[in-house]
């Protein structure tokens, strides 16, 4: 006759319990600490120090350096140390953005060239660089009249708005634009013959 089968003690079964609890939490522990060790990939990037308009070089002067977890889009933005010698700006970038790579070129991107002009009626309200604006022009005749305005170059850059440092200068300042190379000639014959020039500004995807 075979021997009855013993029960376990109460007492084993809470010391294998108990170290089947420790084992399982410890195990939890290592995985937690896996899994936000894969997750802390924060790397330093860079970011735009000033708006800067599409066209413009970028440089490490117009950039600081911040440090950013970006998870799975790490790659798409341009890391401290990555930036392109001579790079070019394809897209506007605002003051504090990351720069996505895809947005700079190692190269010069158009033919188009900057050109400093000052609106003769004043510069329009959120007027900042990148924004895109038509340039109208009021041409003087022999009588030194104003002839009818028409439109000089359409959709305009703006590069940058350059403040005058003279103690009586005018209160509006002068604007650096983005104009084709065809355009450069037309609209420095305007100014120098005393023609009336404005800028309208005129909205962008970029200005949303």
């Amino acid at each position: 006759m075979s021997k009855p089968r013993k029960l376990k003690t109460p007492h084993s079964l809470r010391v294998k319990n108990l170290v089947f609890a420790i084992l399982l939490f410890a195990g939890a522990a290592v995985g937690i600490n896996y899994v936000i060790q894969a997750n802390n990939q924060t790397s330093e990037y860079l970011v735009a120090s000033r708006d800067l308009p599409a066209g413009s070089t970028f440089t490490l002067g117009e950039s600081k350096v911040a440090a950013f977890n970006l998870g799975l889009s790490a790659d798409q933005y341009l890391k401290a140390g990555d930036l392109p010698q001579g790079g070019y700006l394809l897209g506007p970038v605002r003051a504090g953005q990351l720069v996505p790579r895809s947005q700079v070129a190692s190269a010069v991107i158009d033919e188009r060239v900057p050109v400093v002009i000052n609106s003769a009626m004043g510069l329009p309200v959120g007027l900042v660089p990148g924004a895109s604006v038509d340039v109208w022009v009021s041409p003087l005749d022999e009588n030194k009249v104003f002839q009818e305005p028409f439109v000089l170059v359409l959709g305009a850059e703006v590069s940058q708005l350059i403040e005058s440092k003279e103690m009586f200068a005018d209160q509006n300042p002068s604007v650096e634009l983005w104009v084709p190379v065809e355009a450069v000639g037309p609209v420095l014959s305007s100014v120098t013959s005393g023609a009336s020039i404005s800028l309208i500004l005129k909205p962008t995807l970029a200005d949303g």
